[in-house]
């Protein structure tokens, strides 16, 4: 193998196993995996194209029948049984597939068959590993889906041969069908091409020629006060102006997140190939590293510490009270709304990063900090805040805070 591209399908799917076929890997999921009869489902095929030449892609959907004394009548339906799409050289995309249920359909479990051909008209070397073992270790972040480590860190699986591959749907209950038909027009979108892999080589080469400076240059306390400003700056944006306990508490956690990457050869580049490949995306100017993490990565930090504190939170009371699919959304929504400006609610504050930040607040100690001060004015900020957590669906996290901040001051 020349050349090795990033894995794109780990970005968006989590799974240890991936379909491989005739220079094509593949893997998907229906969601909702469960849906009433009247309702609609979709199947998120991801496919990636492992070879530096075109395919072409042929996908056949068949869908399960009644029993032969029925009719053999199919008991889910799609808008095309077949469908031909035409890859470029190591392009991945997404195909959503529609999936509704028919007259026959009752409550039960059904499989939906996809048989995937893949054909290239020259032979092709391939541009990325049959199998991978991700560098980002699960301490603290224990799936990486949604946060744009994959391309960077990779992720943990393997290939197995298969022309055609099963997906369930559960039917549940009855649902009275709509008045308005709905729509199954497949969609296919690019995911990543070659205009990307340009991209993600030169920051690679700009960042692996700058690695010394910028060890020097991302320095903890340098890091801490500009990381500091930037989120007063950024939460005030988005109707959340932060108390002093608040700043520096979030402040910290950020800055644990970023050195917990910078402090690995291993893990750096999920911190900072992501931020390069945004600010050359962009035909930002690169030279100050502070200022292209700080305006042109606030967004990318974010979203792993939000992912990185579920994880310090797990730990410190011994279980994950969250699922993975809560976590990925909160991390989603507090960076995507941080990063346009919009109000955001103040217990995203609090849940995960304040109460993370007052966990490992004794762990990142700044130099002249008086750390129990600083959780005494965390503790004060939020005194100041009565209607945090009111909502019963908050009041695990209430008692999370209060078990943390008071193992934290003892």
């Amino acid at each position: 193998m020349a050349v090795s591209y990033p894995d794109a399908i780990g970005e968006h799917v989590a799974t240890s196993e991936r379909y491989y076929t005739g220079g094509l890997q593949y893997a998907g999921y229906l969601e909702p995996a469960a849906i009433a009869t009247g309702q609609v489902s979709s199947l998120f095929l991801f496919l990636q194209n492992m070879l530096n030449v075109p395919m072409t892609v042929t996908i056949k959907a068949s869908p399960p029948l009644t029993g032969f004394f029925r009719g053999r009548k199919p008991l889910l339906r799609v808008g095309e049984p077949v469908i031909q799409l035409e890859l470029a050289a190591a392009e991945a995309g997404l195909l959503t597939l529609p999936v509704a249920t028919t007259e026959q359909t009752e409550a039960g479990q059904y499989g939906l068959t996809i048989e995937v051909k893949a054909a290239t008209k020259n032979r092709g070397d391939r541009v990325r590993p049959t199998q991978s073992t991700s560098a980002l270790e699960n301490k603290f972040i224990d799936n990486m889906v949604g946060l744009n480590l994959v391309s960077s860190l990779g992720a943990t699986y393997s290939e197995k041969s298969a022309k055609k591959a099963l997906f369930s749907l559960s039917v549940t209950g009855k649902k009275r069908a709509s008045k308005k038909k709905p729509s199954l027009k497949h969609q296919y979108d690019q995911i990543w091409d070659m205009d990307d892999a340009q991209v993600f080589t030169k920051s690679i080469q700009e960042i692996n020629s700058r690695r010394a400076k910028l060890k020097s240059a991302l320095d903890t306390e340098t890091l801490y006060a500009n990381l500091y400003a930037e989120s007063v700056k950024r939460f005030a944006n988005a109707g959340l102006p932060l108390r002093i306990g608040e700043a520096i508490t979030l402040a910290k956690i950020l800055t644990y997140t970023c050195q917990y990457f910078l402090s690995s050869p291993d893990r750096v580049n999920g911190l900072l190939l992501p931020i390069w490949e945004r600010a050359l995306s962009l035909e930002a100017d690169t030279t100050d590293a502070l200022d292209v993490i700080r305006l042109l990565g606030y967004h990318h930090l974010l979203r792993v510490s939000v992912a990185l504190s579920f994880g310090v939170i797990g730990r410190a009371i011994g279980q994950q009270l969250w699922s993975q699919e809560e976590r990925q959304a909160v991390a989603g929504h507090i960076a995507d709304t941080v990063e346009m400006g919009e109000t955001l609610d103040i217990e995203f504050l609090y849940l995960p990063l304040l109460i993370a930040g007052t966990q490992i607040s004794k762990r990142l100690i700044l130099p002249d900090e008086d750390v129990d001060n600083s959780l005494a004015l965390m503790k004060q900020a939020r005194l100041a805040r009565p209607d945090l957590f009111k909502d019963k669906d908050m009041a695990r996290a209430s008692q999370v805070y209060n078990q943390i901040m008071q193992k934290a001051l003892a």
